[in-house]
């Protein structure tokens, strides 16, 4: 009988936990801009922070809000084009597979009948991403494995994948 190992959600739901850091850093900003703009530091040495906090509130406001929305509509078109049934499927033996090492700052990567994959558990790319190193579902070489994916944006985004006997 063949495994579902992982398939991408059809319907996306916001992981808030994934975005929590950007959160507390822009939290942690407004805060130093409140305290800045605070009336008892008026005619302080404390201008330069003030612009400066100033600045950065509104480039981590502006960085943050086109990250998340970048994530949230490359999640949404990756999980509507699964449903719909617009990806391809390649099935065989994992050749050419690199691990991503433990501590991370790198890829993992493997091919599948001459089709490359690579994915990082430090890069949101909408499809699976988690590195054998952290308990990922892609094992090394000689695993069979049937994969549904999508080209997206220069790259094959896995989308579904099935452990086959």
């Amino acid at each position: 009988m063949d495994n579902i190992l992982y398939e991408v959600p059809t319907t996306f739901e916001i992981d808030y936990l994934d975005f929590g850091f950007n959160i507390i850093l822009l939290a942690f900003v407004a805060t130093i801009f409140v305290k800045c703009w605070d009336k008892k530091y008026k005619d302080t040495p404390y201008e330069v922070i003030k612009v400066l906090s100033a600045f950065a509130f509104c480039f981590l406001l502006v960085f943050n809000g086109l990250s998340i929305a970048s994530s949230i509509d490359r999640y949404k078109n990756i999980g509507k084009q699964y449903g719909m049934g617009n990806y391809e499927i390649v099935e065989g033996v994992v050749e050419n597979f690199v691990p991503m090492p433990y501590e991370g700052n790198g890829y993992e990567s493997f091919e599948i009948n001459g089709v490359e994959f690579s994915y990082s558990d430090y890069v949101i790319n909408g499809g699976y991403n988690n590195a054998r190193s952290h308990f990922g579902v892609i094992e090394g070489n000689g695993q069979q494995l049937k994969i549904g994916y999508i080209y997206y944006n220069e790259e094959n985004i896995i989308v579904y994948i099935e452990q086959l006997e």
